[in-house]
């Protein structure tokens, strides 16, 4: 369920579900509590630590991140896309590898785990966006619209009430038009584009294309 289904706080009450937003609630903060990433306002700022890290020795710094490789399958996934910066199809294809997996896999996300999929998810974008976007626009345009073409599979075993996966797509939407700009992409091209994702949306999760279209 996508959270572009709602209901009027009547409904809510009568449906039960001052009980389900409570315990969704409850899995908020359980997700917050432990987030998968470390916030730099809690370890100093960004600037604080690029400076610090700026002083200290190469040798130092790549032992660390291969030790850190050995225990965090992110950071040698990482470093492996690091190596491959300068080549954008094995960057692709890294990046569906994970599409991919996604797609096969068929377990149901209730909605306690959402907020943690959701996540996972939001990473995945992030890194599409900080990793291919800048340099490779075609490709990044080409990887946001495979997974924006995932919530036909998504969204049928997620219980996503709490729009945490939803989220997601929309993001994934907004950043699929600003690939397309810098591409070089005609306002016309994007639009038709835009239309033709819009017409295969089951689930109100790319709602943000409609921007695109030529009214």
């Amino acid at each position: 369920m996508h959270c572009a289904d709602s209901c009027s706080l009547p409904d809510i009450v009568q449906d039960g579900w001052v009980e389900k937003l409570a315990n969704r609630r409850i899995a908020c903060d359980r997700w917050a509590a432990h987030p998968q990433n470390v916030r730099m306002d809690r370890i100093g700022t960004k600037e604080e630590i690029a400076r610090f890290l700026a002083t200290q020795d190469a040798q130092m710094l790549a032992q660390a991140l291969l030790e850190l490789a050995q225990d965090y399958a992110p950071v040698y996934q990482r470093l492996e896309r690091w190596r491959l910066r300068d080549d954008p199809a094995a960057l692709t294809a890294k990046f569906n590898q994970q599409l991919q997996k996604w797609e096969n896999d068929d377990r149901f996300v209730c909605y306690q785990d959402a907020g943690a999929f959701g996540r996972e998810l939001d990473v995945w974008v992030a890194q599409v966006e900080r990793e291919m976007l800048p340099r490779f626009s075609a490709e990044a345009m080409a990887l946001f619209a495979a997974f924006i073409a995932l919530d036909r599979v998504v969204f049928e075993r997620v219980d996503d009430d709490g729009c945490y996966v939803g989220e997601a797509f929309e993001l994934a939407c907004k950043l699929w038009l600003t690939a397309a700009g810098a591409a070089g992409l005609s306002a016309a091209e994007i639009a038709n584009r835009a239309s033709a994702l819009l017409a295969a949306d089951h689930y109100g999760a790319r709602a943000p294309l409609e921007k695109a279209l030529i009214r």
